[in-house]
């Protein structure tokens, strides 16, 4: 997921949103071809509503992306074995960005000219990342400049003009901070110094001018700008000990968050004249982050409310700033805005699911589901991540990761919905799982294809279609209780394909605890970067629980979310009571390290607001210290266990007895 935001220069067809008026004479709406009366002038019918066509990208995109003006993408997708790899959607054809001689690759930033930068291993045996360029010409470039090559450098963001905004190690003593770095379109670096301590380069406009953090005289981040002309400054605070910035846009604008004097974070709006300006919230019980901005100087981020809800924001200096509301829910989060200033993200609906929203000045917020008529059955948009200048949107679904176009083809590849299972999954015993989809070309015939993620063969699916519509389902017996991935892929008689995936947990014969589901994790999560919001999964099995404590069977937990993927290794306790259940243990992230866990799942019955909840904290204990480091808590708390998390919408969640019955049952 972003954690800055690339100024996009305006693509071609975008979208102009109006404002119509909302009452019409009835004479017109009688006989729209009539001439108006004298002196006024002659009313228009009210612009169409946007309607938007599915692009799937990929069914295990895990961490950031970029979109650019003209609609292309770039993302990181997981593929397996702890490895993440960078992918290029160019509106036709996809591309894997490969490797700079490592494992794994993930994406920054896209510019408008099909640019890429990010972040990839130099070698198999190296965790560390060097920064990156791509093209379609020259493929993947390193930016890092030796002799360091042990060391980690990092490209963030990149301008039309090829310039990069990103950091690498400072060019003396070995254990000197890192530095902000702007490279050349010919890839030389320019070091832009620091303040105090390291310094890293998170955003670029057109201009070259960059934005980005350092440390201040009290070690404490402190948001810079830099021109070449002024070198680098220091932007100050709003009273508080740091700042961060997050985005810089044409004008050299700068925005982002920081502490204020009274303690809580807000988000800011900075400009050589006037310096910082807390855009607020008012409120003393609350925070705010920026998200993303835009040349007109529309900055959207999320409010925090202590102990209560998330909610998305748009802030002008017209109206200041303005709660985009929700879709009958407590939460919502904003992820990008546009040029034209349409602001996209997610909402929650009275039963606390999660949904894309798009929001204008004219429409308000919108549920995108409610504007794409072909969508398979059983389909989802959950959260809009970001937004082109000409209107497509990059959303999570619970068909994997989508690119939302607001213009109608043929000769497109399938759509593929979310895959449902039949009953439970259960050792030796079949599993039946289906998936919907459609087609724009009703012409078209269409095979199936099921991957059951346990090392048997790929297998021919049962498809039954008619008009460009249809179902593909299939059946597998699993031989052993586990977390398995089942995927799909339909492919119409012209060879274009999409591919869906789900995890699946595979249980014994006696008593278990399984669930499989995702939720927005919220800024302040990730410890490391507190910028950063997105999109969790997780899922979760644990067998024979005949002491109400420990497993007796086996357990299993996976976790994800952008950069960072937790697989347990060990559980030191499973409780499971009514409708609640607590995992206790250890594990690693991505591949590595030794970490702790503790995962708390509540059904509706158990929570006095009547929604269901999660809590993930990990967490590790530091090697000089033995103090312990929080890598991750959706609640922020110091008690992994008190059963407070974030409503999440599941997928899956049951207990069951080896009769089958059950205690409780999310679906």
């Amino acid at each position: 997921m972003k954690t800055r935001t690339t100024t996009h220069q305006r693509g071609d067809g975008w979208t102009c949103w109006l404002l119509y008026p909302l009452v019409a004479l009835a004479a017109w709406a009688a006989n729209p071809q009539a001439a108006a009366p004298q002196g006024t002038a002659a009313m228009k019918a009210p612009p169409a509503k946007t309607i938007y066509r599915i692009v799937h990208l990929s069914p295990s995109a895990n961490g950031p992306f970029d979109i650019n003006g003209k609609g292309q993408v770039a993302f990181t997708e997981d593929v397996g074995n702890d490895r993440t790899m960078a992918r290029f959607y160019d509106g036709t054809t996809f591309s894997n960005l490969g490797t700079l001689g490592g494992a794994g690759s993930f994406v920054n930033a896209l510019n408008d000219v099909g640019q890429i930068v990010g972040g990839s291993n130099f070698s198999l045996e190296s965790t560390d990342t060097h920064a990156y360029r791509w093209t379609a010409q020259s493929g993947m470039v390193t930016l890092h400049t030796p002799p360091y090559n042990f060391a980690t450098s990092a490209a963030f963001d990149i301008n039309k003009r090829g310039q990069v905004a990103g950091y690498l190690p400072f060019f003396g003593p070995v254990f000197e901070p890192l530095h902000a770095t702007r490279w050349s379109p010919e890839n030389v670096p320019l070091d832009l110094g620091t303040l105090n301590g390291p310094s890293l380069a998170m955003a670029i406009n057109e201009a070259g001018q960059v934005a980005g953090n350092t440390r201040n005289a009290t070690d404490r981040g402190l948001a810079f700008h830099w021109t070449e002309a002024g070198g680098m400054v220091g932007l100050g605070t709003l009273g508080g000990a740091d700042s961060d910035s997050v985005a810089i846009n044409g004008i050299g604008h700068v925005a982002g968050h920081s502490a204020t004097a009274a303690g809580p974070t807000h988000a800011f709006l900075w400009t050589p004249e006037q310096g910082l300006t807390d855009l607020g919230p008012r409120r003393t019980d609350a925070d705010s982050f920026t998200v993303g901005m835009n040349d007109r100087d529309t900055v959207v981020g999320i409010i925090r409310i202590v102990d209560g809800p998330y909610r998305a924001f748009a802030w002008t200096r017209q109206a200041g700033m303005k709660d985009l509301g929700t879709f009958g829910g407590r939460s919502a989060y904003a992820h990008d805005v546009n040029q034209p200033g349409q602001v996209v993200g997610s909402a929650e609906t009275r039963d606390g699911a999660s949904r894309a929203f798009v929001w204008t000045g004219a429409e308000g917020l919108v549920d995108l589901n409610t504007r794409i008529p072909r969508a398979p059955s059983g389909f989802v948009a959950t959260a809009a991540r970001g937004i082109s200048d000409n209107g497509a949107i990059v959303a999570d679904s619970n068909a994997g990761l989508v690119l939302l176009v607001p213009t109608a083809a043929t000769h497109v590849a399938p759509t593929v919905g979310p895959i449902r299972r039949s009953g439970g999954a259960r050792v030796d015993l079949p599993l039946s799982v289906s998936a919907g989809f459609v087609d724009a070309d009703p012409g078209e015939t269409h095979r199936a294809t099921w991957s059951w993620g346990d090392g048997s063969k790929d297998e021919a699916g049962v498809v039954a279609e008619k008009n460009g519509a249809g179902t593909a389902s299939g059946k597998h017996v699993y031989r052993a209780a586990g977390l398995y991935t089942v995927t799909l892929t339909v492919t119409d008689s012209s060879g274009q394909s999409a591919t869906v995936h789900r995890s699946v947990a595979v249980c014994g014969p006696g008593a278990y605890v399984s669930g499989e589901g995702s939720f927005i994790s919220p800024p302040g999560a990730v410890k490391g970067n507190r910028n950063q919001s997105g999109p969790a999964t997780f899922a979760f099995l644990s067998e024979q629980q005949a002491d109400g404590r420990r497993a007796q069977g086996k357990a299993f937990l996976r976790f994800g979310v952008a950069h960072l993927r937790f697989d347990s290794k060990r559980f030191d306790s499973v409780t499971a009571g009514g409708a609640r259940i607590a995992y206790r243990g250890g594990g690693t992230v991505n591949g590595a390290g030794s970490y702790q866990f503790t995962l708390t799942a509540q059904a509706a019955a158990d929570t006095a607001d009547g929604k269901q909840r999660l809590h993930m904290r990990i967490w590790h204990l530091d090697a000089a210290t033995n103090r312990e480091v929080v890598d991750y808590d959706n609640q922020g708390g110091p008690n992994g266990q008190d059963g407070v998390g974030l409503r999440y919408s599941s997928q899956r969640a049951t207990t069951s007895n080896a009769t089958g019955s059950g205690m409780l049952t999310w679906e």
